[in-house]
């Protein structure tokens, strides 16, 4: 190296040591630059002999950017900038610089020194000599010889063993220069200072700090001593001074204004609206590494006291975020900051190591998501208590209900005690928070669920289906941890939800939240059972872990979980792989039956109902049933796919359940189980409610399925022996039983396809007595046989209140007249379907005449289904004379919701369309399936448009508006004349073409778009006139309103299903919540919309466009009160009728609710259960008919897997 050259480092040393302004006792140095230029060469000398210069390698390959770096170091850089800088800290003081968070320092002769002592000599120099460190309680100075550090701090003479007295400090101020002090610290900048981490290093101290303002950057350097002890003497005294100066001041002011905008914009853009109140807190850290594992990054070969990037942790509402700042300044917009940063979910955290005993700097964090690899970050902080006190607190919000020995699990902390931390105000279990934090974790949208509180046991936890794609694992894995230990709720349901994601994947972690291995209590599970989990797939491990963890789940719905009952997904039964599914459903089946077995789970009632379960999980199921330890009240094992060898030990062993079984659900298997069996279990049963087993068995004797003396027991809610033939014992038995005050919990029976003929049917009939509130579903009955029995007790009004009589087809018209008199007549009927029952032939005049009459003169039902049913191998319509009957709805003051599809009232529109002009009474009208055209459908929206009452109308379903409108135009296509162009019209100019020529496709289109958005405006208007109303008499029990939230009103929508569900579920969504808008605006507004109103087109185009009218209406939603993933966070509180279930119904909400729902919904049978809605198609010949469900269009030739 020559002369110059060391000249140049010598003159970048002075600077790189020279500390911002200068603290120690110095009088001006008024002396010319020639006298001191032999004592900066001698310096520059003996600096290149010190230890500071460890770091930088003195080699001739360096190349020229690593030794412009080298010569200019940023903590004493000597830029313009920083020369500007010094010019003005001699004209004013730190603290009045514009945004410097930089204290004014004592001069260091007022400082109180708390250690001092040489460093290790580097005996590698050519003239070996131990620098000096000086640590007061404000800086940490490190000086080139202990003479030095004497002069700047006379106070050492005191202390020190060289025996300088005070006389000769005073003489050695005034020779002191700015070359003397090597190294300056400030106490308040100190970001961490922890043991050298680096390889071959066990001596060595490591200090990270702010670097002087207005730079935006770290410094770093290292102290070496002699003794690993002397280290530690010295990194302890470190460590107290930096905490009694955190206690003065705090350290926030070092984040720049820029840096903590920056910062809070990369929050809020990976974790959304988690929490808007919540203020990130930003933690300045150092990253750690170790020996030379980034050897060859530009930040460890950076020499000391130079500018490095600087390294931040802040924990978010739900994440913690790393984020590393590349060498900027204060000044620097946000914008132009160059940042790195990678984010980690707080509740990812697997593992946090520290140590406060030694007040050791140093800490680490584990992440792992599942399925994926844990990251390990090493950092340090001398703000490290926060930063634990700050991560335990976020982690129990986000898991408040988890226990406290899991929490010392993830936080390895040495000498801290267990933290007593108690969460107040966490609703539903701190549910919602620890969803949407696993969800910002695992980088995925939060799913639909809601919380349902009438069904017991409730609180129930529902999961709602996805509302396009299925679910992706990590969502589903987020709401079963979110749900990990919550003792909140009772019971648990992911009815419909497709939960195929997760089968068969495997999860291997060590540390974490992987498996639940300890409850709620402190139970743990043997190591047999640990050992078995730990080979488990995923999904097993997380039904474990809901029924094992918090110990207050009683039930668990995993219905139709596998896909099967997605129209998307829909297969006919020879593409089914069964052996495949009833794998799947052993992974949810086998964490009941190992809890069960070991007593470890307070689960009473399950339901699988729709997924396949394999005959070994059965026979394993079969034997624990007979166990005396177990149980069971609830069993839903209905459309399992069961044989006869597997249902008929299933119903051996559910004898041993006779004490506690309350619910059985066999319905719809493909095995039959022997009368006898089925016959002996039930006469054991003796706390039976729900009866459930339609197709189980076939009575072949003329012996009675049930025993009365113990149906005295039973308190039946529901009954459904639908596809069993009953004889004339069972009956009786049961009209016997409807004759008893057990019985007066009774709501639904559905006794379908049951062979009943009409003598037969009047007997239970007379035992509900008048007006029963019973959901009866008798449909595919034979009532021709005795119809006269069963007419005289519905004339005389007894019988249910809410009356299914599907698919009836009758052999005589006269009996079907005997029927709608009988029905004109009743006045206990409120809900009647008489869906797909019809003549025998088009029906004639005298049952038209019939019809008319009793739109004309019955007053009681409310709801009314009349549908016709139309499939390509049966037809159960009215015929073309069927409209006329129509026309007496116009005096009808009694019918609400009236569903009239498929009776080809396109025919006839004419009816239909005078009726619905002058009744007052009719609040939803649902014709579908008439293959109405663009005349007929404007016809009724001219029609609607004098009625003042009906809100929800539905012309067309969302496929059937397609072929509509495809076929409209179509027809006008191929219908349109083609002329040859004449010999003049040749040499006539081309025409512009205006408004009245367009095409005549987009004419078409235009004119069905004008129909539906003036629909669209009607029933806006009508329904802003039924809540003005409303709202203008509260207090009226005879009111709409009152009607609407009452029970009654509830378990007939629920019935009934389609628009009348839609229209309690938007009335109860709104709650209190009434339209403000006065009737005249809507009225005045209503002649604006009319001159625009084309909103989009229909057919081809967006699907969105459509008025929520014209499309099908089929909605399957629970009618109980529930609390939407979107709705408020506030208390839960036991439901009232007013209150919401669901939000308002969008547009987009409704077409995609049509085309899941529709199928399902509206078929020609019983409603099943709230859930299915009016069900319009399954059972049209049940025994000896090899189609277990009759199609209609489109789908005739799928078939669902039994």
């Amino acid at each position: 190296m020559n002369v110059e050259r060391w000249k140049r480092r010598s003159a970048s040393m002075l600077s790189l040591n020279l500390p911002a302004t200068n603290h120690y006792d110095a009088k001006p140095q008024s002396q010319s630059t020639e006298s001191k230029a032999p004592r900066v060469l001698t310096r520059a000398l003996r600096s290149l002999s010190s230890s500071s210069m460890d770091s930088i390698t003195a080699t001739s390959t360096r190349s020229n950017s690593m030794r412009k770096l080298q010569k200019t170091p940023s903590s004493g850089s000597s830029s313009m900038i920083d020369r500007l800088q010094k010019r003005v800290s001699k004209d004013s003081p730190i603290t009045d610089r514009p945004g410097s968070p930089t204290e004014q320092l004592q001069p260091y002769s007022a400082m109180e020194v708390l250690q001092c002592g040489s460093l290790k000599t580097d005996v590698s120099l050519l003239k070996a000599k131990s620098e000096y460190l000086v640590l007061s309680d404000q800086v940490l100075v490190k000086f080139n010889n202990g003479d030095s550090a004497r002069t700047a701090f006379p106070q050492l003479f005191g202390t020190s063993a060289d025996g300088h007295n005070t006389s000769q400090c005073h003489h050695t101020t005034s020779k002191l220069s700015s070359g003397d002090v090597r190294l300056e610290i400030s106490l308040r900048s100190v970001v961490a200072a922890f043991n050298d981490d680096s390889a071959g290093n066990r001596s060595g101290i490591e200090i990270w700090w702010f670097s002087p303002w207005p730079k935006l950057a770290y410094s770093k350097a290292h102290f070496y001593f002699s003794l690993p002890k002397e280290r530690d003497l010295w990194l302890a005294s470190i460590h107290r001074a930096i905490r009694a100066k955190l206690r003065k001041s705090s350290s926030s002011a070092l984040i720049s204004d820029n840096l903590r905008s920056r910062i809070d914009h990369i929050v809020r853009a990976a974790e959304g609206s988690a929490d808007a109140g919540y203020q990130s807190i930003i933690f300045p850290v150092a990253r750690r590494v170790f020996g030379g594992g980034m050897k060859g990054s530009a930040m460890e070969e950076a020499p000391d006291n130079s500018d490095i990037s600087s390294f931040f942790l802040i924990i978010g509402p739900c994440m913690c975020h790393f984020v590393e700042v590349l060498k900027a300044d204060h000044a620097t917009p946000p914008g132009d900051l160059r940042v790195k940063a990678i984010s980690y979910g707080t509740v990812t955290l697997t593992r946090f190591k520290a140590s406060v005993v030694s007040h050791e700097h140093r800490f680490v964090m584990c992440f792992r998501s599942p399925f994926g690899r844990e990251t390990r970050i090493d950092l340090a902080s001398s703000q490290y208590r926060c930063i634990i006190e700050t991560l335990t607190k976020a982690d129990r919000i986000l898991k408040p209900m988890w226990p406290q020995h899991f929490q010392q699990v993830i936080f390895d902390i040495r000498g801290l005690p267990p933290p007593l931390q108690l969460t107040s105000g966490n609703d539903l279990g701190g549910l919602k928070r620890s969803l949407e934090a696993y969800c910002a974790a695992y980088q995925v949208q939060v799913p639909n669920w809601t919380i349902d509180w009438s069904p017991p046991p409730q609180p129930a936890f529902r999961l709602l289906p996805s509302n396009g794609r299925a679910y992706s694992p990590m969502q589903l894995l987020a709401v079963f941890r979110a749900l990990r230990y919550n003792s909140f709720f009772k019971a648990i349901s992911f009815r419909g939800v497709d939960l195929s994601s997760l089968v068969g994947k495997n999860d291997k972690s060590k540390y974490g939240d992987s498996l639940a291995y300890k409850s709620l209590n402190g139970v743990t599970i043997s190591e047999e059972h640990h050992e078995i989990l730990l080979q488990s797939p995923i999904l097993e491990q997380e039904i474990h872990a809901l029924l094992f963890a918090s110990e207050s789940i009683r039930s668990l719905d995993m219905s139709n979980v596998l896909g099967l009952g997605d129209k998307a997904n829909r297969l006919s039964r020879y593409q089914y792989d069964l052996t495949s599914l009833s794998k799947t459903t052993s992974e949810i089946l086998r964490p009941f039956l190992e809890l069960w077995r070991r007593q470890l789970c307070i689960c009473h009632s399950i339901s699988l109902s729709g997924n396949p379960i394999a005959l070994d999980d059965l026979d394993e199921l079969a034997d624990l049933l007979t166990l005396d330890q177990v149980h069971l009240r609830r069993i839903d094992l209905s459309e399992c796919s069961l044989g006869d060898a597997g249902l008929s030990k299933l119903w051996v062993s559910l004898a041993g359940q006779a004490d506690s079984l309350e619910w059985i659900n066999t319905s719809n298997n493909q095995g039959v189980v022997r009368f006898e069996i089925i016959q002996s279990t039930l006469s054991g049963l003796r706390r039976l409610s729900k009866l459930e087993i339609a197709g189980n068995t076939r009575i072949l004797s003329e012996e009675s399925l049930f025993d009365e003396l113990t149906m005295q027991t039973w308190q039946l809610q529901e009954l459904d022996l639908s596809g069993i033939m009953l004889n004339d014992a069972t009956v009786d038995a049961l009209s016997n039983y409807l004759q008893t005050a057990n019985s007066g919990s009774v709501h639904t029976m559905r006794l379908n396809n049951c062979g009943l003929t009409g003598v037969q049917l009047a007997r239970p009939f007379y035992a509900m007595g008048r007006a029963r509130p019973v959901e009866l579903y008798i449909n595919g009955s034979r009532l021709d046989e005795g119809v006269d029995d069963l007419c005289m007790a519905i004339a005389e009004g007894y019988g249910p209140w809410c009356l299914f009589v599907q698919m009836v087809e009758f052999a005589m018209e006269a009996n079907y007249i005997k029927l709608l008199k009988a029905l004109t007549v009743n006045t206990s009927i409120e809900c009647l379907s008489l869906a797909g029952t019809s003549t025998p032939d088009a029906a004639s005049s005298a049952a038209c005449q019939a019809i008319a009459d009793f739109f004309a003169k019955n007053c009681t039902v409310r709801f009314l289904d009349i549908s016709g049913f139309d499939a390509r191998l049966d037809e159960g319509r009215l015929g073309r004379e069927f409209s006329k009957a129509l026309i007496s709805l116009r005096t009808n003051e009694s019918i609400e919701h009236l569903r009239v599809r498929s009776q080809m009232l396109n025919i006839n529109i004419g009816d239909l369309a005078e009726a619905i002009s002058e009744n007052k009474t009719l609040h939803t009208l649902d014709c579908e399936g008439n293959d109405f055209n663009l005349s007929n459908y404007r016809h009724l929206v001219s029609s609607l448009d004098q009625n003042t009452t009906i809100r929800y109308f539905s012309a067309f379903s969302a496929e059937e508006l397609n072929k509509a409108t495809s076929k409209s135009v179509d027809t006008a296509v191929i219908g349109a004349p083609v002329r040859r162009p004449s010999v003049i019209s040749r040499f006539k100019s081309d025409k512009t073409a205006n408004g009245s020529s367009k095409p005549l496709v987009q004419r078409l289109k235009d004119e069905w778009d004008t129909a539906g958005s003036d629909l669209a405006r009607i029933l806006r208007r009508n329904q802003v006139l039924f809540d003005h109303e409303n709202t203008a008499e509260p207090d009226e029990s005879s009111s709409q309103e009152y009607h609407r939230n009452s029970i009654t009103e509830v378990a007939f929508s629920t019935a009934f299903g389609g628009l009348p569900l839609k229209d309690l579920q938007s009335q109860r969504a709104k709650g209190s919540i009434r339209s403000s808008q006065d009737p005249q605006q809507a009225v005045s507004g209503d002649l604006a919309v009319r001159r625009h109103s084309r909103y989009g087109s229909i057919g081809s185009r967006e699907l969105a466009t459509r008025p929520v009218s014209m499309i099908s209406s089929e909605i399957a939603a629970s009618p109980s009160t529930e609390e939407d993933s979107n709705g408020s966070s506030g208390a839960p509180t036991p439901p009232e009728f007013e209150s919401p279930i669901e939000q308002e119904f969008g547009l987009a909400a409704e077409i995609f609710a049509s085309t899941i729902f529709d199928e399902q919904n509206y078929t020609y049978s019983d409603g099943n259960d709230a859930d299915d809605g009016l069900q319009m198609k399954r059972y049209r010949r049940y025994m000896g008919d090899p189609t277990s469900r009759i199609d209609e269009e489109e789908g005739a030739n799928d078939t669902e897997l039994p």
